[in-house]
């Protein structure tokens, strides 16, 4: 029952956002009182903190199956920024958390920074299997990376630049491991 109602809820913040959905609306598309989704959580904000918990637990798993898996250490890589979660995290949802809900926010950029260590440990791994280049400061190219990924959360960049995240993850990839300039 605890699932259910997550999920009704999941599908109702996608729909009105997490400021817009309600208790109510859970259980009007449940068809239960609002007694019985109070047995399984406290509050509304209970409710947005089991979906964050969920969502990104989902990413680690998600994560550590692919490194688990074969795989070149590029695909392994491409893989932990693209990592999957249960629940969808869009970029106008990502943007009301960072706005109101700080404790929510916090879950997210630490899930940031457990990717960041994964993607230093493959490019640790890169360099000593000779793929990636020996004169290349990894700490600046991670931070790149890092502070290029609020950019995949820009609703008007990628609205501007008409372009799905995916795709300004991949340029953005595309840029950093292979550089603007013309081959000669």
């Amino acid at each position: 029952m605890k699932q259910r109602i997550l999920d009704t809820a999941a599908m109702l913040i996608q729909q009105y956002g997490l400021k817009r959905f309600t208790v109510d609306d859970i259980a009007s598309e449940l068809r239960m009182s609002k007694k019985t989704i109070y047995k399984y959580f406290r509050s509304k904000d209970d409710i947005i903190s089991e979906y964050f918990d969920q969502s990104i637990s989902s990413d680690k798993d998600s994560i550590r199956n692919t490194m688990a898996r074969q795989g070149s250490i590029l695909e392994r890589l491409k893989a932990v920024i693209h990592s999957s979660h249960r629940y969808p995290l869009s970029v106008s949802l990502l943007n009301e958390v960072k706005r109101f809900y700080p404790e929510q926010w916090e879950k997210i950029d630490g899930l940031k920074t457990f990717k960041m260590q994964l993607m230093k440990n493959l490019l640790d791994e890169g360099v000593a299997e000779n793929i990636f280049r020996e004169d290349v400061n990894y700490a600046v190219f991670l931070r790149m990376l890092y502070e290029i990924s609020d950019m995949f959360t820009d609703y008007d960049f990628l609205l501007q630049n008409r372009l799905k995240t995916s795709e300004a993850i991949d340029e953005s990839l595309k840029i950093i491991l292979y550089g603007a300039i013309k081959k000669q």
